[in-house]
This record gives C-alpha cells, structure tokens and sequence, in this order.
C-alpha cells in the first residue's frame, strides 16, 4: 500500500527468481538488471491457493453479511486463486466486537492481521493507537485502550479504516447502511465473451434449489428487459414454454443449489449444451440457504423431519424427486464459467452483465460484486 512500508507477512507475492534457492516475495525484492522472474508456475499456482485457504481458516469470515463484501481483497484473491472451499483448522478464538469507538468499529474475526492499519496509524497518523498483541492463532490487533473507545492517542482520523482490506476495521454508520466504498481491486481474468456475430444470444435460464428470488430479480429489469430483447432469443426458461433443454445454449444463468438427483441431471445436461454457464446467486454460488438443511443431517434426516409418523419414513417422498444427501453449489458438480453472488443479485449487475454479453464483451465485474 502506497506510503507504508512492506512488511511481507502473507506471502501471497512469492515468485520464483533464477538463481535463488527459493521463492521471494516480490513486494520487497528489489529488481535488479539481467533478472528472470516467474511469476505463475503450478508451484507458485498451489502455495497462492493455500495461502488464501490460511488466511481464511484463521479468521470468521462468512461475506454474506460482511459489510466489505464485494469490495474486500481477501475475498478477491481467492476468486482469483480459485479457492472454492475453506478446509477445517484448529478452532479460532472469538474475540468480541469493539464497538465502542463512536464513529469506528473493530472485528477481530475479519482480521487476517496484514498490520496495514498499524502502520497507517503509526506511520501516517503518527498516532501509535493500534498495534498487535497475543501469538499465534491468538493474535489480534489491539488500541492503546482496554477497548477502543478508550484510547488516548486515536485521532478518529480513519485512516485504518481506508487501510482495511478486509471488513476489520469500518465505519459504522457507512456499514449500518451498506455504504462501504466499494475499492477496486485485482480480479481473475473475466470469461471469455460470447462471440458477437450479429446473430441473437441464445439465453437459457434454469431454476435448481432456490426460491426464485433471483428469477425476481431478473424480471426487476422492468422497462430495460425490451431494450435487450432485440437481441436475445430466450430457449429455456421457467418464463418461457420450453420442456427440454436446447442444445448450442450461448449463455445459461443457474439459480439455486443442487438439492435432488434430478437437479444434478439437468446442470449436468446443461453444462454439456452451454457455453456460458453463470452460477445466478448465492444459492447457486455456495450453497446458501438451500444448504441449511445439511445442517439436519442429510438426507434421510430430512425426510424422518417431513414424514415421520403411523406410516413411518418413506425411503423418498412419494411423487418427488429423490434428495441428494448433501446440498452442493454449482461448481462442485460441473464447471461454472461466472459467478454473479447476492441475494439475489441486483438487477443493475444483472443488466451489465447481459449488456456486455450480448455486445461480444467480457464484463468486467471488479468492486460489483457482494455476497447477501
């Protein structure tokens, strides 16, 4: 970050140096005449992914109520990684929320102790308020006060608030009000573009285990719906009359998980007729709502719940499709292409993103999305 100096805690930079034994962190190696850096090998590829994995092992972070959602780094770099699943470490402390600031809040769990706030406040401020105290998982980052709202030296300039890169540190009356800025920040490659050849983009939409809500939001494009419709043909939809999936799909949007075996089917027919596949909300994005009911304890304990009674538990529901066990999102089944989380995702992105589409272009999502 501009105006701080480098730290290299995360690791997250390392590339590969001819010469050198082992990797370096590029945010403090200096170039140097002659140099040849490697920056993206399968090696650097498994160390960046694992580091994002860490990084959100050691904190609580859940994006679908985290105010920095959609603008925070740690949830941009592992799109960028592709990190798709955060395996369980040893347990984390809770440290309580401090907000006892008037205008600012602190919360541990977010933290991934990258001490950029410190620094901004000791180097920029020169206040000193902020520092980290503890070891290992019990690390966190403390003020000069029993709690925050206590410190002598904190100038309530904010500047470790603009220096969070995560949802640590904010400023409560912006995150009360989901007014957090929105930083751009580096971004996975967008997918590649659907080819614009003057013909019409062959749009399907397909809903699996949501509630519609992203349907919904769709038709809340109201008046700009007819300005897309001269150039999109809708051949699959819950909108439209159509009883089996197309094939030469160009773009598909999937609401909802994938909660029975015939919800498996059809994603697996329509990744193979698609080329464009979308995950539509965070149903479809990470499980979800539709995936609580995991919570019960899969299948069979879902159905004891529904149907236990003189009749005892079916082995399905009579007329239904049989449960899959466990609730899983789209990209745990088949390839996903794009990923539009929220819910459900506003209809402003959703028509961006149909926009871009139809025009031959590659959205460019960076800072747009959140989760929730």
């Amino acid at each position: 970050m501009d105006g701080l100096s480098e730290v290299a805690s995360c690791r997250v930079c390392l590339v590969e140096v001819e010469g050198e034994e082992r990797p370096v962190p590029a945010c403090v190696t200096p170039a140097r005449s002659g140099m040849r850096v490697f920056t993206d090998t399968p090696p650097l590829r498994a160390h960046r992914l694992a580091v994002a994995e860490m990084l959100f092992a050691g904190g609580h972070h859940v994006c679908a109520c985290c105010p920095a959602s959609g603008g925070c780094e740690l949830q941009e770099l592992g799109r960028l990684v592709g990190l798709d699943a955060v395996r369980a470490g040893p347990e984390v402390p809770r440290w309580p929320v401090d907000a006892s600031r008037a205008r600012f809040a602190l919360d541990p769990g977010r933290c991934i102790l990258c001490t950029r706030c410190v620094r901004a406040c000791t180097e920029l401020e020169r206040a000193s308020a902020l520092g980290v105290a503890g070891h290992g998982l019990r690390s966190r980052i403390v003020t000069d006060g029993e709690r925050w709202g206590e410190s002598q030296a904190c100038t309530d300039c904010g500047r470790c608030v603009d220096a969070c890169p995560t949802g640590a540190i904010f400023e409560k009356a912006l995150a009360a009000q989901g007014l957090l800025p929105r930083r751009p920040a580096p971004h996975a490659p967008p997918p590649a573009p659907v080819p614009a050849s003057g013909r019409r983009l062959r749009l399907a939409t397909v809903w699996l285990g949501g509630c519609s809500g992203c349907h919904m939001s769709l038709l809340d494009l109201d008046g700009r719906l007819l300005d897309l419709a001269p150039r999109i043909d809708l051949v699959y939809s819950p909108f439209a009359d159509v009883k089996a999936f197309p094939r030469d799909v160009d773009v598909c949007l999937v609401e909802g998980a994938v909660a029975t075996e015939d919800e498996a089917a059809l994603l697996a027919e329509v990744r193979a007729n698609t080329g464009l596949l979308v995950a539509l909300g965070d149903c479809a994005v990470d499980g979800n709502v539709t995936a609580m009911r995991d919570g019960v304890g899969g299948a069979a304990a879902v159905l004891a719940r529904a149907w236990a009674g003189p009749g005892g538990v079916p082995a399905r529901a009579p007329g239904l499709p049989a449960l899959l066990d466990r609730v899983l999102p789209l990209h745990e089944q088949v390839r996903v292409d794009l990923s539009l989380p929220g819910c459900p995702p506003r209809p402003d992105l959703l028509f961006l993103v149909l926009s871009d589409l139809v025009a031959g272009r590659s959205p460019d999502l960076a800072g747009l999305l959140r989760f929730g």
